[in-house]
């Protein structure tokens, strides 16, 4: 018997509309995509230009099944991110909806190589052809490959142009000092006839002044927050909910003393848009008296003072721990001897017939499976009424713990002569500079190998004087920095502790802040309370030194009774310097 070969053609899957109707088989289910990538007018009119023409040239052909117009207004096409139709659209085509996309370009479609080849390959691998209309480039034509993968790192790289663009002349701006404001910076407005300047708005402007002024007698960014919702005050974006973050990004701005520093934020990546804090990888512009302030240069200096020691004192504990740092006087103050965690504030039911406050070391609460710390709580009504009898026998009693104290501040504080000597090392720079560019002049100009050796040799001893001197400099601003911060604690102490003596009922966090670094506790028994004296003396600080510092020399030490129903406590304390 003879073989026969019969050739059976293919039988192409029926295919359905929408509203379920069969399509015929010379027809085809089409998109369009449409995309700008401003909102401006020019670009507006593109697009609706974009959207009529296809939906005329779309219509008018018998062949095709017209499934949508897909279109994004105002978005980049370096990244599927925010494009929602794009998305839709894709999604809608690995759905078996769509046969075929139209679109004007490949700059259109996508601007970045990556996306560009990636979803033309997907569509493709499931019979969904894509159609770039200038090109002339179909993206199931095998031929066509290569040209449209060249045509798509044409697109890419035109993005880059375009990015470059944007960025020089927004860095022309920036020298030229013109603020890159958001319309919702609470306070400030864009002045419209002056684009370098900022117009006060006076509501607001007197919310951002209650907030300083709360700060810089030492209120919590918590309670500020309590306060500004009390009061029914919006934020910038018109919330009702202050977050600590809202607070410490309007403490922290330099625009309310009347100043502008640029370039906050770079875009690392043209493709995704990333921004990311601009942390030595772009120069910065600072102008200082740029506009009209709304708090003195005083009141956010010191404000900025008390942010960076609030923040070194609670840098390195636990986050959870820090979260409620600043709404007890005690919070975050105590220390734990035996593993170095802070203690936390906690309702206590154990053994007691009503619910005691105590506070418990963190690092027992949190490895207590791996008994790490053994540290016992402590009641929190002992503790409070010995920091009471502490700072009163400090401050209030004139003994030699205050005169001590206050000797060392003085001394520490008396640096008058930093600036002089921060001056006269920048003029040194300045000169070394100088040598240094002379130096490497001659050495560009000389043809004598040994006189370039020998100059050679001058340019590596310059370079060794030179660094030094930064470190020179360095140290002594941040001395400069500490006699500052010293001062401004000797001024609170005045001012927040007033002249009467303390009561549990009258202890603050203001005054535990500024009266004491920390309380080491030694055993349920026994406290260190440790007064500040270094202003290095930060919470790693404390941490580290912990067994050293329980073992100086007390300026004074005593014992604190609690009165209780039943059993009366008994607390032995001791007061140091660091």
């Amino acid at each position: 018997m003879d073989r026969e070969i019969q050739i059976i053609a293919p039988t192409p899957k029926p295919k359905f509309l929408l509203d379920g109707s069969k399509l015929l088989p010379n027809q085809k289910r089409v998109a369009a995509y449409c995309r700008v990538s401003s909102d401006k007018d020019e670009q507006l009119n593109s697009f609706d230009n974009q959207v009529d023409e296809w939906r005329q040239r779309l219509a008018n052909d018998p062949s095709v099944i017209l499934v949508d117009i897909y279109a994004d207004e105002g978005i980049s096409g370096t990244s599927e991110e925010g494009r929602l139709e794009f998305q839709r659209m894709i999604r809608d085509a690995k759905a078996g909806k769509i046969d075929k996309i139209v679109t004007k370009s490949i700059s259109r479609f996508a601007r970045n190589i990556q996306t560009s080849i990636n979803i033309a390959r997907e569509l493709k691998a499931i019979g969904v052809e894509i159609y770039f209309d200038n090109e002339h480039i179909s993206t199931l034509d095998p031929s066509s490959e290569m040209l449209f993968t060249i045509s798509a790192v044409m697109a890419q790289e035109e993005s880059r142009h375009i990015s470059d663009n944007v960025k020089w002349t927004f860095n022309k701006k920036k020298k030229e000092g013109v603020p890159m404001v958001s319309s919702n910076l609470l306070g400030y407005r864009r002045d419209p006839n002056n684009e370098k300047n900022l117009i006060i708005i006076p509501e607001e402007a007197a919310i951002v002044k209650e907030i300083f002024e709360l700060y810089v007698q030492d209120v919590g960014t918590n309670e500020i927050g309590r306060i500004m919702q009390s009061k029914g005050y919006l934020t910038r974006r018109k919330g009702t909910k202050w977050y600590n973050s809202t607070i410490e990004g309007i403490i922290t701005n330099e625009k309310y003393c009347g100043d502008l520093l640029l370039q906050k934020s770079v875009t690392i990546d043209f493709l995704n848009h990333k921004r990311v804090k601009n942390e030595g990888i772009e120069e910065q512009v600072y102008i200082k008296n740029n506009h009209e302030p709304i708090v003195s240069r005083e009141i956010w200096e010191k404000a900025q003072l008390i942010y960076a020691r609030n923040r070194e004192k609670f840098r390195g504990t636990n986050p959870d721990s820090r979260k409620y740092a600043s709404q007890y006087p005690l919070s975050g103050m105590l220390v734990c001897l035996e593993c170095g965690d802070t203690f936390k504030r906690r309702h206590w039911t154990q053994g007691y017939a009503t619910p005691r406050i105590m506070f418990q070391c963190n690092g027992y609460v949190l490895n207590y499976a791996e008994d790490k710390c053994g540290a016992k709580p402590i009641s929190e009504d002992i503790v409070l009424k010995t920091t009471v009898e502490v700072i009163n026998r400090v401050y209030f009693d004139k003994g030699k713990a205050l005169t001590k104290l206050m000797n060392n501040i003085a001394l520490h504080t008396e640096a008058g002569n930093i600036q002089e000597q921060i001056d006269d090392l920048k003029r040194e720079k300045e000169s070394l500079e100088d040598e240094i560019s002379d130096v490497i002049t001659k050495k560009q100009n000389t043809m004598d190998e040994i006189e370039k050796i020998v100059l050679e040799k001058q340019y590596k001893e310059r370079i060794i004087n030179y660094r030094e001197l930064d470190m020179k400099i360095s140290d002594l601003e941040c001395k400069a920095r500490e006699a500052e911060l010293s001062k401004l604690r000797l001024l609170d102490m005045s001012k927040n502790i007033g002249g009467q003596r303390l009561t549990v009922e009258t202890l603050t966090k203001p005054i535990v802040n500024t009266c004491l670094q920390a309380i080491i506790v030694v055993n349920r028994h026994e406290l260190v309370f440790v007064l500040p004296n270094n202003e290095k003396a930060n919470y790693l600080y404390i941490k580290e030194k912990r067994a050293s510092l329980v073992q100086h020399t007390p300026l004074l030490e005593g014992d604190a009774t609690l009165e209780r129903r039943y059993r009366n406590e008994h607390l032995h304390y001791k007061v140091v310097l660091v």
